[in-house]
C-alpha cells in the first residue's frame, strides 16, 4: 500500500513539474534561428555564395529526388555553384514556417514560389557546439503550386 501511495505522490508531482514547466524556445534562439532562415532566403533570391558559405555549416548537404535516386550536394560545390550566379535576382516569391524547434535544432520549410512551379526546400539547422546556429541539410522538392495547395497531410488515429 505504502508503494502505491509513494508511486501515486511521484506521478502527481512530476504532473505538476510538467504543468509548470517553460517549454518554449529561448526567444534569442527564435530570433537567430529566424534570421538564419531570412539570409538562406536572400541568398537563395540573390546568388550571394559568401554568404551562404558562412551561414551552411562545414558538413552541409543538399539532397535533391531525382527520379528514384537522390542526388547529394556538399557545401564546397554548393558554394561554388553559387559563385558562378552571383548577382541573379531569382524571379520568385518566398515564404517559410517553422515546422518543429527546440534549443538545438530547428526544421523549416522554406517555399520558393516560381509562376505555377514550387521548390519546397525542409531546412535542417542546428546549434553548433560555440551556440552558433548553421544549416546542416535542406532536401529540395519540386512540384506545382495547384498539386502542393491539394496535398494536406493525413491525420492518424
Amino acid at each position: 500500500m505504502k508503494t502505491k501511495i509513494i508511486l501515486l505522490c511521484l506521478v502527481m508531482l512530476s504532473a505538476t513539474a510538467n504543468l509548470f514547466a517553460n517549454n518554449d524556445p529561448d526567444p534569442k534562439n527564435v530570433a537567430a534561428y529566424n534570421s538564419l532562415i531570412r539570409d538562406y532566403i536572400n541568398c537563395h533570391m540573390t546568388g550571394d555564395a559568401k554568404n551562404l558559405n558562412r551561414i551552411l555549416d562545414e558538413n552541409a548537404s543538399y539532397k535533391i529526388p531525382r527520379g528514384e535516386k537522390v542526388m547529394l550536394q556538399g557545401k564546397s560545390k554548393l558554394v561554388e555553384q553559387m559563385r558562378k550566379e552571383n548577382g541573379i535576382q531569382q524571379n520568385c516569391q518566398s515564404d517559410y514556417q517553422i515546422l518543429a524547434a527546440s534549443d538545438a535544432m530547428v526544421i523549416a520549410k522554406v517555399d520558393f514560389t516560381y509562376g505555377d512551379c514550387l521548390q519546397s526546400n525542409y531546412v535542417i539547422m542546428e546549434k553548433s557546439a560555440d551556440k552558433v546556429w548553421k544549416i546542416t541539410q535542406v532536401c529540395k522538392f519540386f512540384g506545382d503550386v495547384k498539386s502542393a495547395a491539394l496535398t494536406q497531410p493525413v491525420a492518424s488515429k
